[in-house]
């Protein structure tokens, strides 16, 4: 078959296009390949025995890899990140609308030098009065969680909004996933046995986390939860198996053993842009060409026990393989919030842990999805309190903490307990999924809110329901609730 005119004058252009781009095209692979070849030999473990052996060579793989890198940075600069750290370091520089620190620092919560915390004492708070306390674990990574300076000005801002917060400093230099975890049961601990103390309420402990954060407080949550299904196998077949592998059950109970007094469980958890099925997160690093590189992999390594540090397989377990764990055992609110365009930690994660939840029936779980977001940092984001997205996280979290009372309306909006709503029985679990957009506002935004009545569709007594509301705050929000017994 003889070729036509048209595609021997398209194969022409393409081949003086090549010839005349060559020398752009050379300079560009070569800078690609040095980054490339520069990250792997300062991230990948293997390159501390063999470098030419790890670099990758392959233009596929070259490609794949960069591309990644450059997700990744673009999830932590992207959205509102810089504006908002613009108008941080603006307002500190000239001193303008700085909120009061009300910080008692450097608490010892343990026998270790490092086990110290910051505890925000929130202002003109009634006399005799308890306040709900959320305790943060700082870290987007594992290998971060000392760095608890950062997160100052969020737990300010989050302590302006009614709440006691504490910010523990857990792990150190060297420090493993179960040392970190240890100083964060510690620390924990402290909050339920001091909380009267100082004012908060034992019956309203909240974990925060992000990222990594996320991840280490679902499966600090799970504590109870598993030592309880442990103790009773262990009656009807000692050395009974939960997980799928002997060795991830084993890591499992090893970690358990080290926690060696069960405290209550917690009443909620509020996770944002977290990891939580570490297998999953494998895959799909070595999808993108970045699974020896990413912090995931210097922190798991081998796939062998990954089973036992993700917590939606440890739920799942828990649901297939109990006749009974009462959802008392789990924390009471859950709440996930997650970027839909994050690429590090992907939406998928905070998803299948909604589904676990839900299947087990934990009283009040909410899932948060801004769609025209990347990653979701609360740590910047609360940077600048007034702007748009600090609002809306501010919301959601003060409806978590506080379901009633100042956080009624807030609650109303985001799948908590509406005055309106008739009561749910104790076996009854509540599960909505708010998508969010972020939009400029329009002239119809502007509206007075009590000329724009909410929209209620109810299309059975026990049936879902469908809610609408007005535009506020540049996040118009539609939110489906569903109830199941």
């Amino acid at each position: 078959m003889g070729w036509s005119w048209r595609s021997a004058v398209w194969y022409l252009v393409a081949a003086c296009g090549g010839v005349v781009l060559l020398p752009f095209a050379l300079p560009i692979a070569v800078t690609v390949y040095a980054i490339v070849w520069l990250y792997t030999w300062t991230h990948d473990p293997r390159a501390r025995t063999s470098i030419l052996q790890v670099l990758p060579l392959h233009p596929r793989r070259v490609f794949r890899c960069v591309r990644a890198l450059w997700s990744g940075m673009l999830d932590g600069l992207g959205g509102p990140t810089i504006a908002i750290i613009v108008t941080y370091l603006a307002a500190k520089l000239t001193r303008s609308a700085r909120a009061q620190d009300t910080a008692v620092r450097d608490i010892k919560y343990g026998p270790q030098a490092r086990h110290r915390l910051d505890l925000f004492v929130p202002l003109g708070r009634e006399p005799g009065g308890h306040m709900p306390v959320v305790v943060i674990l700082p870290g987007y990574r594992w290998s971060k969680t000392k760095r608890a300076r950062m997160y100052r000005p969020m737990a300010q801002t989050l302590c302006g909004d009614g709440m006691f917060v504490v910010l523990p400093r857990v792990g150190g230099a060297g420090a493993g996933l179960e040392d970190i975890l240890g100083d964060f049961h510690q620390a924990v601990q402290w909050v339920f046995e001091n909380a009267d103390n100082f004012g908060g309420d034992a019956r309203r402990v909240h974990l925060l986390g992000y990222g990594a954060g996320a991840h280490l407080c679902t499966m600090y949550s799970l504590v109870v939860p598993l030592k309880t299904w442990y103790a009773q196998a262990d009656r009807i077949a000692p050395g009974a198996q939960l997980l799928s592998t002997a060795r991830a059950d084993q890591a499992l109970r090893s970690w358990l053993k080290r926690i060696r007094r069960v405290q209550r469980p917690v009443a909620g958890l509020i996770l944002v842009s977290g990891v939580f099925d570490i297998a999953g997160q494998r895959k799909y690093e070595a999808e993108r060409c970045i699974e020896h590189l990413s912090a995931t992999c210097r922190t798991f390594g081998a796939l062998d026990d990954a089973e036992a540090w993700s917590p939606s397989a440890i739920v799942r377990s828990l649901r297939r393989r109990s006749a009974f764990i009462p959802a008392e055992l789990f924390a009471s609110s859950v709440l996930l919030i997650h970027g839909r365009r994050d690429s590090t930690f992907v939406l998928q994660q905070s998803q299948r842990l909604f589904r676990e939840l839900c299947e087990i029936d934990v009283p009040d779980v909410n899932m948060k999805i801004y769609a025209n977001l990347r990653r979701v940092d609360p740590s910047i984001a609360l940077l600048a309190p007034a702007s748009a997205l600090a609002q809306s996280l501010l919301e959601d979290i003060r409806s978590s903490v506080s379901p009633s009372g100042s956080g009624a309306q807030g609650a109303q909006g985001h799948g908590g307990n509406d005055a309106s709503a008739p009561p749910q029985d104790q076996g009854q679990a509540q599960a909505s999924i708010e998508h969010t957009q972020e939009q400029a506002p329009d002239e119809h935004s502007q509206a007075p809110v009590e000329n724009s009545q909410s929209q209620e569709a109810q299309t059975t007594d026990s049936g879902p329901r469908r809610r609408t509301r007005p535009d506020r705050d540049y996040f118009p929000h539609a939110n489906l609730i569903a109830s199941k017994s």
